[in-house]
């Protein structure tokens, strides 16, 4: 399975901490190396519009969500869902998929303040439950890196684990 049906095809890597927003069907974005991050696709089917965001952290205080929002999970969300409707996209018609999440240093317990992918699970989940969104897709937790892509073409959302082959999310 490849990662695009498209031939002239734009990858645009999304950082940590960054977000991308497109209506070009020529484009692909991409979260490479997902840790304890999680990416967070979103898709409007009919405005053809999509977004990656690269959640770094689950929680922000009010200064620093203020200049990156999209760093942090209580406000990387609202924030893309603004910016895909300033492109023409329809809250209730968007598809939203994550991944992530892992659990990257072994020795942290379970539960503890310092396991960042699962806080940042729930924050993600959190922030789509107080924004009237639905998780259509997920792949999170474990203990394995992931990379996901977004077709800006098809909506079609893909990951590899860095111990599988490339899968549709």
């Amino acid at each position: 399975m490849t990662l695009s049906s498209v031939k002239n095809e734009e990858m645009v890597v999304v950082g940590l901490g960054e977000m991308q927003v497109s209506n070009d069907p020529n484009m692909v974005l991409a979260c490479l190396g997902l840790g304890s991050c999680i990416g967070i696709s979103a898709y409007d089917p009919v405005a053809r519009v999509g977004a990656m965001v690269h959640v770094v952290l689950p929680h922000g205080n009010v200064a620093d969500c203020g200049r990156s929002p999209t760093k942090y999970a209580n406000t990387a969300l609202p924030s893309m869902i603004n910016q895909m409707e300033s492109k023409g996209a329809v809250k209730s018609r968007i598809v939203i998929k994550i991944a992530g999440g892992a659990k990257i240093i072994h020795t942290v317990p379970v539960g503890s303040i310092l396991d960042i992918g699962d806080r940042n699970i729930t924050s993600v989940k959190g922030s789509a439950a107080e924004n009237k969104l639905s998780i259509k897709a997920e792949d999170i937790r474990g203990t394995l890196g992931r990379s996901m892509w977004l077709n800006i073409d098809t909506g079609v959302t893909r990951l590899r684990t860095s111990a599988s082959q490339v899968v549709e999310l």
